[in-house]
């Protein structure tokens, strides 16, 4: 069995800054803003757990507040 080559680069990964990039790391990913579906979407830096919009130009938030009983 053969060892694999080590690459001088680092990985794509430790790049992509994803939660820890953001000022709040228990900032829920949005895919897609509620108003106008726009996927432009960056962390609002001024605003606990809110994205901006650069499309439709908002700031909102999303909160979940549970699951629904089913019985």
């Amino acid at each position: 069995m053969s060892v694999p080559d080590e690459d001088s680069l680092p990985s794509v990964n430790e790049q992509i800054g994803g939660r820890t990039g953001h000022p709040n790391a228990r900032r829920a990913t949005v895919n897609f803003c509620p108003y106008c579906m726009g996927e432009n979407l960056f962390p609002d830096t001024e605003t606990d757990n809110a994205w901006q919009c650069r499309e439709c130009m908002r700031v909102f938030s999303v909160k979940f507040h549970g699951l629904l009983n089913q019985g």
